[in-house]
């Protein structure tokens, strides 16, 4: 999970670049406007004035004198963030449509008469700001420049507010999807704890007291992982499998040799990402509805391999088998319900889980997950 800090730093970092690419993107159209102006006023509007300028002065005075916008761009970024919000649509119409852009073209076209007049010596100053700013054709252009600037940011401003209100419910989502999670996850242990107290209270009434202290022994070491790993959405194949392994202990305790347990396991699985205890209200399910009933060996399969980009796990017994199964849904559904509630949050329709008829003669519970690897060292290791 990334940490707070490091959502601000990555942020700040996105929004850095994309401000440097929208500035880059204004600054090619200002670069691409001054070279048409400059051609314009050389070939066409200036023909017949005298003096004449030159290209060397038109080309780089318009390049110049354009760029002169991108100095007042945080200005304008500033005013629609900060300013466009305020409840008085009046105040807003007059400040962003008349007195900013009058204020900006006025300081824009006294810049560009301070250039002028300091390298052609061209008129006095007093004439050329009046003839720029109320004598000038071609003003409109700064109005133009203004307007689609404006337009540009608040646009961008938009779709910023925007993004970060669709991050703002997307981690609200997730958030809620994580709390539905650990609900589900919180309902599995209770039923279990109730079962193992239960078998526990069965062996110190009979006085088996040797039982009864290991029995303890083991559900310590398993509520020991489970406290290490409830944090947790996802674990290792490996590591769901050594939590199995330390809940068959308990239940071998329960039904000693009667627990025939067997493992068919592929290789390439054990670093796949399972969701964490997916697998114990499975093979729960399994012991209480079907071994625990049965008067001879229960058989207890549980199977895992890759077929292409999807993971299967498989989990099947000796029972009395689904159509069984299916007269008792009410009393066993809990586990598998929970299951199917916990898959279907974290993988979508990417997922599936199916009841079907085993090869052993009782119920296969087999579940299909994306394929995804871990890499990433388990604390186990």
């Amino acid at each position: 999970m990334i940490q707070p800090k490091q959502n601000f730093v990555i942020k700040y970092y996105k929004s850095s670049r994309h401000k440097i690419f929208l500035v880059a993107m204004m600054a090619v159209f200002l670069f691409v406007v001054a070279l048409a102006i400059a051609f314009q006023h050389y070939y066409i509007i200036d023909v017949e004035t005298v003096p004449r300028f030159s290209l060397s002065w038109h080309i780089p005075f318009n390049i110049f004198y354009f760029m002169i916008w991108l100095a007042f761009l945080p200005v304008i970024q500033w005013s629609d963030t900060n300013l466009r919000n305020k409840k008085s649509k009046v105040i807003n119409w007059l400040f962003f449509y008349l007195l900013l852009p009058f204020v900006l073209v006025f300081i824009h076209q006294l810049v560009a008469t301070l250039v002028i007049n300091l390298v052609l010596d061209y008129m006095d100053f007093s004439s050329l700001i009046y003839q720029r700013m109320l004598r000038n054709p071609w003003i409109w252009e700064d109005f133009v420049i203004y307007f689609l600037l404006l337009a540009v940011i608040s646009l961008d401003n938009y779709q910023t507010k925007s993004d970060n209100h669709l991050l703002k419910v997307s981690q609200l989502q997730s958030q809620l999807t994580q709390t539905h999670l650990r609900t589900l996850k919180s309902q599995l242990h209770p039923h279990f704890l109730f079962n193992t107290l239960n078998t526990l209270s069965t062996l110190i009434l009979k006085q088996d007291n040797s039982e009864a202290e290991r029995m303890l022994c083991l559900l310590e070491k398993f509520l020991q992982t489970t406290l290490n790993e409830e944090e947790k959405s996802e674990v290792n194949l490996n590591e769901e499998l050594k939590f199995i392994h330390h809940y068959l202990e308990i239940e071998k305790v329960r039904f000693k040799d009667k627990l025939i347990v067997e493992e068919n396991i592929g290789f390439d699985t054990l670093s796949a990402k399972v969701p964490v205890f997916v697998l114990q209200p499975l093979v729960e399910n399994s012991i209480h509805h079907a071994i625990a009933t049965k008067t001879t060996d229960g058989v207890l399969r549980i199977i895992s391999r890759r077929e292409n980009t999807f993971l299967i796990l498989i989990v099947e017994d000796n029972g009395p088998g689904i159509v069984e199964s299916k007269k008792k849904k009410n009393k066993e559904g809990v586990g598998l319900r929970i299951t199917k509630e916990r898959l279907l949050q974290l993988y979508g329709e990417k997922q599936e889980l199916q009841l079907s008829q085993s090869d052993l003669g009782g119920l296969r519970v087999t579940i299909q997950i994306p394929f995804i690897e871990n890499n990433e060292p388990s604390e186990s290791e």
